[in-house]
């Protein structure tokens, strides 16, 4: 489960330039796990052993339940969150630019734009056909 975990935290916070705040907030939910787990861990090697010799045994299982409920319903939580947070817009995707590719207007700025190798019909000289007398 600590494998998993750790690769959750190295994989969102790969994907936090793409998915923003959604990556940091499930970054958090598996380091609250994480350190749930680290609890847990702790609680059973070294809490409960010495427990055996105390009076109140009662009292310091239902306390350390509850600090492990929090770190499992937190992180849990927290990924779900970023499951539901927005995310950037998506940007649509840029033609490739720099040298060798021709820049063009998205939008042609003439209604016609002549194809290379045709050629324009003759136009009369100028003042011819208009009807002027």
């Amino acid at each position: 489960m600590g494998i998993l975990l750790l690769l959750g935290v190295v994989m969102t916070a790969m994907a936090r330039r793409e998915h923003g705040s959604a990556a940091m907030i499930g970054m958090a939910g598996c380091i609250l796990l994480l350190l749930g787990l680290l609890f847990n861990i702790f609680r059973s090697y070294v809490l409960f052993p010495q427990m055996t010799s105390s009076t109140d045994i009662q009292t310091t299982v239902a306390v350390t339940s509850l600090v492990s409920l929090l770190f499992d319903a937190g992180g849990t939580a927290l990924l779900i969150w970023a499951v539901v947070a927005r995310r950037k817009p998506s940007q649509p995707a840029q033609p490739p630019q720099g040298p060798g590719w021709p820049q063009q207007p998205p939008y042609p700025q003439q209604p016609y734009q002549q194809q290379p190798g045709w050629q324009n019909p003759p136009q009369p000289p100028y003042g011819q056909g208009q009807g002027q007398s």
